[in-house]
Order: structure tokens, then C-alpha cells, then sequence
């Protein structure tokens, strides 16, 4: 039988008992939407890992904003955090660009320098002896609940007008994930697309991390597109499904967060999503390892028939 406190911590969850249990989920399945959308585009054009650099460049902002506000302003870390995160992807961008730095080397130099210019501003704010009232360190694994009813809303404000955007923009950031080449030959503005493209994914960290930390942003923006293309052929079938699968994760992970005391929610979340790419990686249609197997013996079978007759 279950323990009744996790059946009373679960009827806590449910009922929303408590507002920071709603903002938590709120947060969660936004910050899922969120990656999960941008994070299509990433995969597809194999730069699964520049959200990871983009995750770990807002640090410097963060810690850059602390000292210069002197405590910790929401408006301000974000900002700063923002400003730090959109130069590490745009540098990425112009790093992968030169014929010298392959796009890999580009994203481990971004991510290292950066990183470790931030752990070094932390270790500075830790020795002034503000550290600990500043509560920097949960930029670093997240902490949803202690997200506020209006962070929440900016957020999701936030986050509806990067999905308007995408949406708005997503023929031409098909084309060009697809064919760059072809794209700029019908008279796309590819450079222009790519530099909001990073942008978006500079404001899908930003908003993001606080939530599931610098350290883990980019699971977010990598499995759950990752899940998608194991269930869908189309890619705004694939963005729909990395979507509901990024929702789900955060979802819940935001419940298995509240029923273990002690379990972060990014953590939690990465998990989850993790759970739901194994299963698409085993019974996804689009490639699924064991949809795969049955349609090998299936194809082998009506062969050896074919043949017999």
C-alpha cells in the first residue's frame, strides 16, 4: 500500500492547495511548451547542444546584475541574464560562420568561458557574504516553487508571444532548417532568420531557468524534440508533439517534485521527458526500435510468401 502521506501530499497537488503549487505547474508545462517548441529547430539543424552553451552563458549576466543592483531584482537578473545568454548564442553563431572554429568547438569554448567567468563571479558574491542572501545558487538547478503568481505571468506572456513568433515565422525557419541553400536562393533573409532564432533561444533559457536551472535548460530543449521525432514524419507534427511531450514533462515532474520532499523540479522534469523518449524510442511509429522489428518480419514474411507462390 502507499504511504498516506504521499496519498495526502498528492491530494495537496491536486486540490492546489497551496498557490505555489499552481504557479510551480504553471511554470513547468510553460517552460516545457516553450523548449519544446524552439527546441525543434535546434535538433533539426544539429545544434542540439547550443542551448546547453546558451543555458550556462546567462550566468555571468545573473551575477553581473547582483553586483551591480547589490541584491537580487527578478527584473534585473533576467535582464542580465538575457544580455549574457543572447551574446554566448550569437558568438556561437559567428564562431560556426569562420572556416576555422567547426560548430562543436564553437559551443564548448562558449560554453567553458562563460561558465566559468559566472562560477567565478559567484565564488567573489560568496566571499562578500551576500551569497547566501541572494539565493544565486538556485539559477543553477531551478527552484519553481519559488516562482510568484506574477513571474508566472510574465512568463507566460513572454512565452505566448515567442510561440506567436515562431508560428509566424515558421515556413521560412522550415525552409531553412531543411535547405539554407535553397531558402536564401527564393530570397530568404537566412542570416536575419537565424539571428531570431538564436534570440528565441536565448528567451527560452532566460525564461526557463529558474524553473530547471542553468545546468539542466538544455535537456529541456533537446528531448522533448528528440521524443517528437519518433512520433511524427511532418515537422509541425513534430513541434506539436515535442510540445505535448515538453507540457507532460513538466507536468509531471512539477507532481513527482511536490510528492518526494526534496526532489528539485528540473531534475524531476528531465527525468520524466526522459521516460517519454525511451518509450518513443521503443514504440514510436516514426522509427520506434520495436515498430521497427515487427515491420522487418512483417516485410521478411511477405516476401517468403511471395516467394513460395
Amino acid at each position: 500500500m502507499l504511504d498516506s502521506q504521499y496519498i495526502d501530499r498528492a491530494q495537496e497537488f491536486f486540490l492546489f492547495q497551496y498557490d505555489f503549487v499552481a504557479y510551480a505547474l504553471g511554470a513547468s508545462i510553460l517552460v516545457g511548451v516553450v523548449c519544446g517548441l524552439v527546441g525543434t529547430f535546434l535538433v533539426l539543424r544539429g545544434f542540439s547542444l547550443l542551448g546547453d552553451a546558451t543555458g550556462h552563458a546567462t550566468l555571468p549576466g545573473v551575477a553581473g546584475a547582483f553586483l551591480i543592483m547589490g541584491y537580487q531584482h527578478p527584473a534585473a537578473l533576467l535582464a542580465g541574464a538575457l544580455a549574457s545568454g543572447g551574446v554566448g548564442a550569437l558568438t556561437v553563431g559567428a564562431f560556426s560562420r569562420g572556416p576555422r572554429v567547426r560548430p562543436d568547438a564553437a559551443i564548448g569554448i562558449v560554453l567553458s568561458v562563460f561558465f566559468g567567468v559566472g562560477i567565478v563571479m559567484l565564488a567573489y558574491i560568496q566571499r562578500t557574504g551576500t551569497g547566501e542572501q541572494a539565493g544565486l545558487e538556485q539559477f543553477l538547478w531551478g527552484n519553481a516553487a519559488a516562482i510568484t503568481s506574477g513571474q508566472l505571468w510574465v512568463l507566460a506572456a513572454i512565452g505566448l508571444a515567442l510561440c506567436l513568433a515562431v508560428a509566424l515565422f515558421f515556413r521560412p525557419l522550415s525552409m531553412m532548417t531543411f535547405d539554407e541553400n535553397y531558402a536564401r536562393s527564393v530570397g530568404i533573409n537566412t542570416a536575419a532568420l537565424e539571428i531570431g532564432l538564436l534570440g528565441a533561444l536565448s528567451v527560452a533559457v532566460v525564461i526557463s531557468i529558474q524553473a530547471v536551472g542553468v545546468v539542466l535548460v538544455a535537456a529541456m530543449l533537446i528531448i522533448p524534440p528528440c521524443t517528437g521525432r519518433y512520433l511524427a514524419r511532418r515537422l509541425s507534427t513534430m513541434a506539436v508533439w515535442s510540445m505535448i511531450a515538453g507540457a507532460a514533462s513538466g507536468a509531471l515532474g512539477a507532481f513527482v517534485s511536490y510528492l518526494f520532499e526534496g526532489v528539485a523540479t528540473g531534475p524531476a522534469m528531465v527525468l520524466v521527458a526522459t521516460a517519454f523518449f525511451g518509450l518513443a524510442l521503443l514504440f514510436g511509429p516514426q522509427g520506434g526500435l520495436v515498430v521497427e522489428s515487427v515491420r522487418r518480419r512483417r516485410r521478411r514474411r511477405q516476401l517468403r510468401e511471395g516467394g513460395a507462390r
